[in-house]
């Protein structure tokens, strides 16, 4: 098989995510088992339909960490990477627990194990950039790993900032303070991850090792709009074109999800078979 095409398990994956994308724009929309059974299972065939993509990419990216030996420099990136996918697929599941505890229009508590699911995910993945930056610029002899607690420091430095502008605005004013200071740390984190994951794609260039990044940056896009109608953003706009950034935010959320698993994919194909990829990736950038 020639190195540059597609290979079959990306293409029928690539089919079946389009067809379940489909599927879950619909359902979101129109809700067709509210209609027929209840609220609750046409939320559960939404939250299947994401939790799908987000085992894949937890799964397959697994696999590529397995690619690299402990002692070789790609192995820790890929395993801090990976690790906060699974612990993303953790946020997902957790949700369908507290669905179950906190039914109908019950409200969760301010700060849940799903909070804790995505923020831990959100540390491994800068984690995942960190060693993937120091790798490139700095080579083996990196600076210590210390170093990237500064930055988690700074950013919620930076959170904290913009909870009290968020406060100072109105937004979030039925919530605490503490409830407004984590919905405002997911997008912070969400664009700095957001912004490091295009700057590798410009290193990366075509470089099939550098797609699965690209997952977070349709992640920055759609937490930023969720975490803005949760503060109370929604009544800034006009109901339709709520609707409609619901809509997207909602599809782009899983979509995140099947990028990274195809992007996981085609990059395991690469690393396991030679096949499937643009151009091989120098070692100091893997």
């Amino acid at each position: 098989m020639n190195k540059n095409s597609i290979h079959p398990n990306v293409l029928w994956g690539s089919i079946a995510f389009f067809v379940m994308l489909i599927v879950y724009a619909f359902v979101y929309y129109f809700e067709p088992l509210s209609e027929r059974y209840s609220p609750y299972w046409n939320d559960k065939v939404l939250d299947v339909l994401t939790l799908i993509p987000a085992v894949a990419a937890a799964f397959i990216g697994t696999q590529i960490s397995r690619q690299f030996g402990y002692g070789e420099p790609p192995f820790r990136i890929w395993l801090a990477f990976t690790i906060g996918w699974w612990w993303w697929v953790g946020g997902e599941l957790s949700g369908f627990v507290y669905d179950v505890w906190y039914p109908g229009d019950i409200p969760y508590p301010e700060f849940t194990f799903i909070d804790v699911c995505w923020l831990m995910g959100y540390f491994f993945f800068g984690l995942s950039l960190y060693y993937q930056f120091r790798l490139i610029y700095f080579g083996n002899k990196g600076r210590k790993s210390v170093l990237y607690l500064a930055y988690i420091g700074f950013g919620l430095l930076v959170t904290f900032g913009l909870t009290q502008i968020a406060i100072s605005a109105g937004l979030g004013e039925e919530n605490s303070w503490w409830a407004v200071y984590v919905a405002v740390l997911y997008p912070v984190f969400d664009l700095a991850e957001g912004a490091g994951a295009v700057w590798l794609s410009f290193l990366f260039g075509r470089g099939v090792l550098g797609r699965p990044w690209w997952g977070l940056i349709a992640f920055a896009f759609a937490d930023s709009i969720n975490i803005f109608f949760w503060l109370g953003g929604d009544t800034w706009v006009s109901e339709q074109s709520a609707a409609l950034l619901d809509l997207f935010s909602s599809v782009v959320y899983v979509l995140g999800y099947m990028i990274t698993a195809l992007a996981f994919l085609t990059a395991y194909n690469l690393l396991k078979h030679g096949v499937g990829g643009i151009r091989k990736i120098p070692v100091e950038q893997q």
